[in-house]
């Protein structure tokens, strides 16, 4: 009995000293240690000690002072266009989503528990994806951090990104951060990690889209099953910015298209690809108006107001009306022309 006893006191002492002389990865210095060049000039990778890495962008200075990151930059609060009403904006804007077959990344894998629509009395303006406390969160574009902080009013701790293609992603109740504001972050970037902080019933990301402080439905642009995006260029409707405005009825709705293999393996067309006249006309019908609608939007005009411009000098100088100005960007012939505002001339 003695010897076992012992035996198990020299165990615990030799896992002690074990316990003593292991050193965890946050406890490693934060140093770097080595860069790697990108794919891109002014993008380079930093190896730390710790076995983290980050992106530095070489030309950050230059970037921050583009209009886009200068123009409407709060880093205090999450709503930095309060001077820009809905109605002000127009009617349809036209989003170049991505440019590069790595411009986009999918935020977070996980069962939607929560979609875009009212709940209850409040609007519920993002998409809920179900995760364990701790699993890493991507950025889903490139961009800038412009808010990163514990936020008051439900979100927990929140990331805000502002997009190179005009866009704001919103990333909320976070465990932990792992940005700050300020920084360049590149697509797929580990911006902070999941959790339940802020106004939560468990663990979740709430995930946000907006244009100009207006939510719509992150559905419209991203297939949260399959992890892609529906569009490499987005007509965002401002019509889109109502909480009813759910993206799923209208893909529904509006969705006409066939599935060639879908359709082939529930034995509706034969394995040749031979298709009915009435799936041919279809899909016709279904190319012309893309076609249509890419068109109308290559052949939009925009102007943007300067000193002394109105809305009947527009109208002569561009050779339309003011009422057609007015309908294009949801506007009357009393609106406030604000010197830097877009306004589509045809």
């Amino acid at each position: 009995m003695k010897r076992f006893l012992c035996l198990l006191l020299a165990l615990s002492a030799l896992s002690a000293a074990a316990q003593r002389n292991t050193i965890a990865i946050s406890d490693l210095p934060h140093l770097p240690s080595d860069t790697l060049p990108t794919d891109r000039p002014n993008v380079q990778i930093i190896l730390y000690t710790d076995n983290t890495f980050r992106y530095l962008f070489t030309n950050a200075d230059s970037l921050s002072r583009t209009e886009l990151y200068a123009s409407h930059w709060d880093t205090t609060g999450i709503f930095a266009y309060r001077d820009i009403s809905l109605q002000s904006l127009p009617p349809t804007i036209e989003i170049h989503v991505i440019d590069r077959y790595d411009g986009f990344h999918f935020p977070r894998t996980g069962q939607i528990v929560s979609r875009y629509g009212l709940r209850g009395r409040r609007n519920h303006n993002g998409i809920d994806i179900a995760l364990r406390t701790g699993d890493p969160i991507h950025a889903a574009f490139d961009g800038r951090v412009r808010y990163s902080r514990y936020n008051m009013g439900g979100f927990g701790n929140l990331v805000i990104i502002r997009h190179t293609n005009g866009l704001e992603s919103y990333y909320g109740h976070l465990s932990r951060r792992n940005v700050k504001a300020g920084d360049f972050v590149k697509a797929g970037q580990v911006i902070g990690y999941g959790g339940s902080t802020g106004r939560s019933r468990g663990p979740h990301l709430h995930f946000e889209l907006r244009y100009a402080d207006q939510a719509f439905d992150p559905e419209r642009l991203i297939d949260f099953t399959s992890g892609q995006l529906r569009y490499q260029t987005f007509l965002l409707e401002r019509s889109f910015f109502n909480i009813r405005s759910r993206a799923v009825e209208g893909l529904e709705e509006e969705d006409d298209s066939f599935d060639i293999e879908a359709l082939m393996a529930a034995n509706e067309i034969p394995e040749d690809g031979t298709l009915s006249e009435e799936i041919i006309r279809a899909i016709e019908e279904k190319e012309l108006k893309a076609k249509e609608a890419e068109a109308a939007a290559k052949a939009a005009k925009y102007h943007t107001i300067r000193s002394g411009d109105t809305l009947l000098g527009l109208a002569l100088k561009y050779g339309t009306t003011v009422d057609k100005i007015c309908k294009l960007n949801g506007i009357s012939r009393n609106t406030t022309l604000r010197i830097g505002r877009k306004l589509r001339i045809q």
